[in-house]
């Protein structure tokens, strides 16, 4: 009975760093797609666009770019 609550407490000690540890590792991957993103747009805003396609463009990137510096510190 006594292992059983020290296995208990044991794995709920270690719960939160896995935890925290599992969220930061999906945070860097999401980052990294977020920036490769505007990396890609940044690259077509380099490019020949239409006007209205060039507004899309630039929203798209004014979003990403909040996105990323909500979610990537």
């Amino acid at each position: 009975m006594q292992r059983r609550q020290i296995l208990i407490i044991a794995a709920i000690a270690c719960a939160p760093v896995s935890l925290t540890i599992g969220a930061s590792a999906g945070s860097e991957a999401r980052c990294t797609r977020i920036e490769a993103r505007i990396a890609e747009l940044r690259l077509k805003l380099r490019l020949g666009y239409s006007a209205k396609q060039g507004r899309v463009y630039h929203q798209k990137l004014e979003a990403l770019e909040v996105e990323r510096r909500q979610l990537c510190r």
